[in-house]
């Protein structure tokens, strides 16, 4: 599977943003010139602080100082990020409510969570995908594998022997360790552990052979002398990783995201939508802004409504296969 999107050439080069055309639906209706006229709400599902707090203020922020309009951050974390798109679900379907959905809490987390208080496609409506943010395979440089072809190839050599470190069950990085598994038939030990700092700490100290990780923890380490970046989860290579390969020159297809965007909730009017779209993309195109979001590890999206909807649609359809295969449940 490849992403719903293409990296131009121009990114390749080292421009920062690919923005897709707008869908053909939201072109046949007007936008709501007079919104907002009032504060709008951006959820955002996870603590202050983190990558997507970072990413999600960001977007606030360009809205604020671009277009004039009055953004309130509203963190609603727990459960995984269900807590905070689950509320917004329940929200009046007016505009002045707005949330990040990710590929965790509208993709792969329903599938895990028994009562998630939402239906990702019933409740929500999307507006405009907004980041991609790939993963960076890992091993520390004493280890005796210089190539992923190498590492495939250890590993078979020493079956359930090599351990694959990841930031928690069922997060995009343990998704993708096991997507990365079963497409080279290798038998990992998977460890789990309670986020990025706790994995690096025994990355670090040996105990962890492998790990995937977020582009933004894999950034922070990109002048460790004793960290061997293998590969990049991307169809071609990105600027902010310069020599690193794409996993899928070593096995075909292969490419992970966590990818993110903006939902309303569901019967939000279609002129408020496309207001919203077309602010988001207009302050995208914004080099400052890019360049800050690129700074994070992030890909930069933007595009239409039908976009996201099938961004959504397909990271659903791709991890369903892969957590089903794999047994995984959380309570």
């Amino acid at each position: 599977m490849t992403f719903p999107y293409k990296l131009a050439s121009t990114l390749l080069a080292g421009a920062v943003a690919v923005l897709l055309p707008f869908s053909a639906g939201s072109a046949q209706q007007a936008p709501a010139t007079d919104f907002p006229d009032k504060p709008v709400r951006l959820i955002v599902s996870y603590p202050p602080g983190g990558g997507a707090d970072t990413m999600a203020r960001l977007l606030a922020n360009a809205l604020t100082e671009d277009l004039g309009w009055n953004m309130i951050v509203e963190n609603r974390p727990g459960a995984g990020g269900t807590i905070g798109i689950g509320a917004l679900a329940r929200m009046q379907p007016d505009g002045y409510t707005i949330g990040i959905g990710e590929t965790s809490n509208l993709a792969i987390n329903p599938l895990l969570y028994p009562h998630v208080s939402y239906d990702a496609e019933r409740d929500f409506e999307p507006v405009a995908p907004f980041t991609a943010q790939p993963m960076v395979l890992m091993t520390l440089t004493d280890s005796p594998y210089k190539t992923v072809a190498e590492l495939i190839g250890h590993a078979k050599a020493n079956p359930a022997r090599l351990t694959l470190g990841n930031v928690g069950p069922g997060t995009v990085g343990d998704i993708t360790g096991r997507f990365f598994a079963k497409e080279t038939d290798i038998d990992f030990l998977h460890v789990p552990y309670k986020g990025a700092a706790a994995v690096m700490n025994d990355f670090l100290g040996g105990r962890v052979d492998v790990f995937f990780a977020a582009a933004p923890v894999a950034m922070g380490h990109m002048d460790n002398p004793r960290i061997r970046m293998l590969a990049v989860t991307t169809a071609a290579p990105i600027p902010q990783f310069p020599g690193i390969p794409p996993l899928a020159e070593t096995i075909a297809g292969f490419e992970s995201a966590a990818h993110s965007g903006v939902l309303v909730p569901a019967d939000t009017p279609e002129p408020i939508k496309i207001r919203l779209n077309a602010a988001i993309n207009q302050v995208l195109d914004n080099p400052a802004l890019r360049k800050r979001i690129m700074a994070n590890g992030n890909i930069v999206l933007g595009g239409g409504m039908q976009d996201f909807a099938r961004i959504i649609k397909q990271d659903a359809a791709k991890w369903s296969a892969i957590i089903k295969a794999s047994d995984l449940r959380l309570d």
